[in-house]
């Protein structure tokens, strides 16, 4: 297996890992807004300028197996700490093609994940896992964390 970075000219790769994620979860497809390709595309492209987003993929024989990507997390509150002594990564979109699952690949590119923000400075990388991701996650050294969720019922 080799993990490398992805180049901008795969975006089109990354949109279809972060949308088949999304339909292993059982999204319908009228879920889907009409655009999201293109704002996956502008999500990806504006992180790279601004969040210091970055991708890698997994290649296997030959074959890009999955994906991953993570970027400076995007504070919803106005950070006041400095960066050296809290700065927090976040990986999102971890996707491994179904022929190639059980085989460590996640875990190889949550790692690397994990080691490209730790080397631009975080102290601290979240994400948000799926049942059947956590086991995954937690090899890597991730922790459960605290966060709480109100659900509006539908009317």
């Amino acid at each position: 297996m080799n993990i490398r970075m992805a180049t901008p000219d795969e975006d089109d790769i990354l949109v279809r890992h972060y949308l088949k994620i999304w339909d292993s979860y059982g999204t319908p497809p009228e879920h889907y807004r009409p655009d999201a390709v293109a704002r996956i595309l502008s999500f990806i492209s504006s992180g790279r300028e601004q969040r210091r987003l970055t991708s890698f993929l997994a290649i296997v024989e030959g074959e890009i197996a999955g994906s991953v990507s993570c970027q400076l997390h995007q504070s919803p509150f106005p950070e006041v700490i400095r960066e050296e002594q809290q700065l927090h990564g976040y990986i999102w979109s971890v996707y491994v093609a179904d022929a190639f699952r059980r085989r460590g690949i996640a875990q190889a590119l949550t790692g690397r994940a994990a080691d490209y923000l730790k080397s631009i400075g975080c102290t601290t990388t979240v994400l948000h896992a799926s049942e059947a991701g956590e086991p995954v996650y937690r090899t890597v050294g991730f922790e459960l964390a605290k966060e709480m969720r109100l659900q509006f019922p539908a009317e």
